[in-house]
């Protein structure tokens, strides 16, 4: 990372003696300026201090924190995820907009559908903070008179606590999940294809049966850990190896896997989960667009889906085809780098709006 300029680091404490930290992870003077601006209002608004000398002096606390590169999400305690506040904390993945760009774009789709069933069950693997099985129910029930269970599963126990605090908190700002059924369950995708699994978590698809009286579900949804152990250190900045949890980036290890695949680890299984529950739509996210490419061949060689296709970050912009793998052409959709892969069959094609 490159030095800062003294100049800059000058004019920033003229402007404030606290900026010249913030200006360690931000980069710039402007970006730095919002970031004390969004700690002096979190200071005010939620932190309870009592009177200027508390306030000062935890200000500069939580700008010294966020000096050493923690993520400001942490400090302040929530992040934007579309149009929701969802609450983080360290230990759980800090929800990403291109996820919530993928779901609304997926909810949109559905939303011009007269086709839907009166109730619809989504299945959200590795769902971390439960940002995508919120955002979804409502982005879809403002405009869809229709049922939904909704159910996101995460192996990990601080994902699990902090989607249902995120859920109970959706509740008591009277936000509609009226007819809706959200829940949360702690399971492991990767069952006991897991080396050194450990059998008091449950396997996935005996605790669906156990739990939820049925395999079955319309949706699959899961945006799982997928980056490779070189591509975590060569790719990933030092904020998010350092705060943020390796476990809901890179796949547990497994021997004999090269280091490309074991960033793909999870997608095989996920497409065999897809096609246990009969899911009609699968949606994965990705890493870029050489993974997107892989994934599409593991669903193309899969034979259960009749079409798929690539989203690139902002799904919402113009389509365009492009030759993409040896096997056949895929359409990418949208603006920005490969993002997430959509598949569908059957009355899934409908829903979307796609001909099968």
């Amino acid at each position: 990372m490159p030095r800062l300029p003294t100049s800059l680091i000058r004019a920033a404490r003229l402007i404030d003696p606290l900026l010249p930290l913030l200006l360690r992870p931000c980069r710039d003077l402007r970006s730095a300026q919002n970031e004390l601006r969004w700690l002096c209002e979190h200071i005010q608004n939620h932190a309870g201090a009592r009177n200027i000398t508390e306030r000062t002096a935890l200000l500069k606390k939580l700008v010294q924190e966020r000096s050493t590169g923690k993520p400001l999400q942490y400090i302040l305690g929530t992040e934007f995820f579309g149009d929701f506040e969802i609450e983080c904390r360290p230990g759980v993945l800090i929800p990403r907009q291109e996820t919530a760009a993928s779901i609304t774009q997926l909810v949109h789709l559905l939303r011009k559908s007269k086709s839907l069933p009166p109730e619809l069950r989504i299945l959200d693997l590795c769902t971390g903070t439960g940002c995508i099985p919120l955002l979804f129910q409502d982005e879809l029930s403002k405009h869809q008179d229709i049922r939904l269970e909704l159910l996101g599963v995460d192996i990990s126990k601080k994902a699990i606590q902090l989607a249902r605090s995120n859920l109970a908190k959706l509740r008591s700002q009277g936000k509609p999940t009226a007819g809706n059924k959200i829940s949360f369950m702690r399971a492991d995708v990767l069952d006991d294809a897991r080396e050194g699994y450990d059998h008091e978590i449950p396997k996935l698809m005996s605790a669906l049966e156990s739990q939820h009286k049925s395999s079955t579900w319309d949706i699959l949804i899961s945006n799982p850990p997928y980056v490779s152990p070189s591509e975590y250190w060569k790719t990933t900045t030092r904020s998010v190896r350092c705060f943020e949890p390796q476990l809901a980036l890179v796949p547990p290890p497994s021997h004999g896997l090269k280091d490309l695949d074991q960033g793909d680890r999870f997608y095989p299984r996920l497409l065999h989960i897809a096609r246990d529950v009969a899911a009609k739509i699968v949606l994965f996210e990705v890493a870029d667009l050489d993974q997107a490419l892989r994934v599409t061949g593991m669903a193309r060689q899969a034979g259960i889906f009749s079409g798929i296709e690539i989203w690139r970050d902002d799904p919402g912009g113009s389509a365009e085809l492009e030759s993409t793998y040896a096997s056949g052409d895929f359409p990418i959709v949208g603006s920005g780098n490969g993002r997430s892969v959509l598949c569908w069959r059957g009355e899934g094609a409908v829903w979307l709006g796609k001909h099968v």
